[in-house]
């Protein structure tokens, strides 16, 4: 890429970009495939934006690939999901050492009940621990609620009475699953609806929210170019 074209995409003032992947479902019926071709683009999406982020600037992406809701799908759904999960974590973790990736989770990973997809989870954030590049902050059976209840259970196991009422907002963040990321500037939800989930629900207190329409397995990099642009017209 040209040094001026690298200078422009650095412009949109986004240092953490967050993400809810949403559309693979309406995608496949959409094309009359079955559910799993939607997710299996989906992640090739998000492999896609991975590679785009450091061109724009952005130096921690964190996307919602599991909720605490998601548990409520068909059972061979949930069971394909699984297996992609651990797959995904095995095959790309030489790609993304390679890119300089460093990976991390929030949200509860050990509700899994699969030891072998456990353990590939643990890897991939093992493997990628000391890399520089872009922070990848993937959310795993993550909820904000359960977050924040989780977040409280640690401050009283940690801190005194007296020590937990004088607790400041900027404290109280350090007992979140993304203490070690800054909040995000801007929160993209693609599909077209219009909600946050339950999604980083603290973090996103002073977050522009960008709701696209494009379903997540056709967003790419021209999509995420626009919102960005409009991003940075906001905050001019």
């Amino acid at each position: 890429m040209l040094q001026s074209q690298q200078q422009t995409l650095n412009n949109y003032g986004v240092k953490h970009l967050a993400v809810i992947m949403d559309g693979n479902r309406r995608w496949a019926k959409a094309r009359n495939l079955p559910t799993i071709e939607g997710h299996t683009k989906g992640v090739d999406a998000l492999k896609a934006l991975v590679r785009s982020c450091p061109d724009f600037g952005i130096e921690y992406l964190t996307v919602y690939a599991f909720s605490t809701e998601n548990w409520k799908r068909p059972e061979p759904e949930l069971n394909f999901l699984f297996r992609l999960l651990a797959e995904v974590a095995i095959k790309e973790l030489d790609d993304l050492n390679q890119n300089n990736v460093k990976v991390s989770f929030i949200g509860d990973i050990y509700a899994f009940k699969d030891p072998g997809m456990i353990k590939s989870l643990e890897n991939l954030k093992e493997k990628t621990k000391d890399n520089t590049g872009l922070n990848l902050q993937i959310a795993l059976n993550y909820g904000s609620v359960d977050e924040l209840t989780r977040a409280c259970q640690r401050i009283k196991a940690s801190l005194s009475t007296e020590e937990i009422r004088n607790l400041k907002p900027v404290d109280f963040s350090k007992y979140l699953d993304s203490s070690h990321c800054p909040d995000p500037e801007l929160i993209i939800r693609t599909g077209g609806q219009q909600r946050l989930s339950n999604y980083l629900l603290w973090q996103a207190a002073s977050a522009n929210l960008a709701f696209v329409d494009e379903l997540w397995p056709d967003f790419n990099e021209s999509c995420l170019s626009e919102v960005l642009k409009r991003f940075a017209g906001s905050v001019k």
